[in-house]
């Protein structure tokens, strides 16, 4: 108390505790969920959600030799009063936080109070990226909360093989 008392406020201030450092910069308020679940973020209901290799019909090619395109599938339901129009802004990221942006592939929505839609995002993936976060920001309201999906191993589908592989060797029993 002594010293508190020669060294003024200071004292004080230097023997608090630090306060400990907020979230990112500028991170978006969301709900956060898997892709099991039904979300809900106020204005829209998320659910029937999948990841998914991309195939033929989807529209979406790797950006290059090597990468693998996945397309993100889920069905949107206006949970207000009024009328909404829009589509998603969608980010995979790693366990690195490191990120692919991804494109629609759809023509966005407009739903009358409680009607659905169908929404799907396409991404172009190095080799070897794992996803472990999806990210959805409603473009037309970027100030909405964004919904946070935590993607679990089992949720991703497996790397493809190499074209004119080899099949793997059987293992002998032990």
């Amino acid at each position: 108390m002594l010293l508190a008392l020669v060294l003024g406020g200071d004292a004080v201030t230097a023997l608090a505790k630090p306060t400990p450092v907020p979230g990112g910069a500028n991170q978006l308020a969301g709900v956060n969920g898997t892709l099991a679940q039904t979300l809900f973020n106020g204005t829209l209901r998320l659910h029937g959600m999948s990841l998914k290799d991309a195939g033929p019909a989807d529209n979406v090619r790797p950006n290059a030799p090597g990468e693998r395109a996945l397309v993100f599938r889920a069905i949107v339901n206006n949970g207000t009063h009024h009328e909404d129009h829009g589509y998603f802004d969608a980010t995979l990221a790693d366990a690195d936080g490191i990120t692919v942006l991804g494109r629609p592939l759809d023509g966005g929505w407009s739903l009358e109070p409680g009607a659905a839609a169908r929404v799907m995002n396409g991404f172009s993936v190095p080799a070897g990226f794992v996803p472990t976060k999806l990210l959805l920001v409603e473009s037309a309201h970027p100030k909405a909360r964004a919904f946070r999906i935590t993607l679990k191993p089992g949720d991703l589908p497996g790397a493809p093989s190499a074209p004119n592989a080899p099949p793997a060797a059987p293992t002998a029993a032990p």
